[in-house]
């Protein structure tokens, strides 16, 4: 008979392997080579959307300021 903390610990350890399989199997679905890649990766995409962002916020506040000495 086994005890508890077995049957949780192997348990854990199933969910951890399972886990594991799931996200390598992601990043090479995906065309990584690991998952650092993949956050290297999102992270340049995320700072080229906030560069972007920034532009036209940038440009919108200028034409605000325009506007509001024009009138």
């Amino acid at each position: 008979m086994k005890s508890n903390w077995k049957k949780q610990r192997q348990a854990t350890k199933k969910r951890q392997i399972k886990l594991l399989r799931w996200r390598n199997n992601f990043v090479k679905k995906y065309g990584f080579k690991n998952v650092a890649e993949l956050g290297i990766r999102a992270s340049e995409a995320a700072r080229k959307i906030a560069d972007a962002f920034y532009n036209v916020l940038k440009q919108l506040t200028k034409m605000r300021t325009t506007n509001e000495t024009n009138v």
